[in-house]
């Protein structure tokens, strides 16, 4: 994770040209591409011993700095000090809701499914290009209708069971093109999601669903999802949700 040297998360929020980063983890360390070309490869064992204080979203916890080299080497792009940090070898960062679980840095949280039909329903509607990319999601499934996630709250992806806990609520970061690390001039895609996917319960915009792991194991691509169990739908916008949604009896695969 990049954060402020006092140990304050920065994100492509503040910073779009994050977004033409390219880490490649390994398995002793990371190797980052940057914009130009340019890279850098920092082991584990070269951050620095000390825990420092590491802030995201107002959660505190420890993390490992990176060495001055490569935190000059990323600076370098961002225009003002910056630095790379590591988790270490345990995880300190705790939340109220889940006290006993270890976590990373996970920006909410750690699992995020996306619908390949809801994104093309998107595009339909969208002026502008949109990209399942823009979204980020680890998880992406196909052979389902459009927005028939919103109904799931209980699936098993391979080995694993996931809680579906909320939608995901989007944010600015979805308009930064991930080729060019900039801003939609016009705030597209999240303009277009205003218009037809904000929730009436609470005004967020949605996109996607919010998972936790129950179990560890393994995923894979082409991986049936069952669905073990739904719930209605919320209502959004303009859109009308139909509550008597069931899974479709046909392999959703992600």
């Amino acid at each position: 994770m990049v954060t402020e040297p006092d140990g304050t998360f920065i994100t492509a929020r503040q910073f779009p040209q994050m977004v033409r980063f390219t880490p490649s983890p390994l398995h002793d360390g990371l190797h980052l591409t940057a914009p130009d070309g340019s890279s850098a490869l920092v082991r584990f064992t070269d951050f620095t011993p000390q825990d420092a204080p590491t802030e995201v979203w107002g959660n505190h916890f420890t993390a490992r700095v990176a060495p001055t080299a490569i935190n000059q080497w990323l600076s370098g792009f961002f225009s003002r000090d910056v630095q790379l940090r590591w988790v270490g070898p345990q995880l300190t960062r705790r939340v109220k809701r889940h006290n006993a679980v270890p976590l990373g840095f996970a920006d909410g949280y750690p699992y995020l499914l996306t619908n390949e039909a809801s994104l093309r329903d998107l595009q339909q509607r969208c002026p502008a290009g949109v990209q399942m990319e823009q979204f980020r999601p680890n998880l992406v499934v196909s052979g389902v209708a459009a927005w028939e996630e919103d109904s799931w709250k209980v699936l098993r992806i391979g080995d694993v069971i996931f809680d579906v806990v909320k939608p995901c609520s989007r944010c600015i970061f979805t308009t930064v093109s991930p080729e060019k690390g900039q801003k939609h001039p016009s705030g597209e895609p999240l303009a277009t999601l205003q218009a037809f996917r904000t929730a009436q319960d609470n005004g967020d915009v949605d996109f996607g669903q919010n998972l936790i792991a129950r179990n560890s194991g393994v995923v894979r691509v082409g991986d049936e999802v069952e669905i073990l169990a739904t719930a209605p739908a919320k209502a959004y916008g303009a859109t009308t949700v139909d509550d008597s949604v069931t899974p479709d009896k046909h392999p959703t695969r992600v």
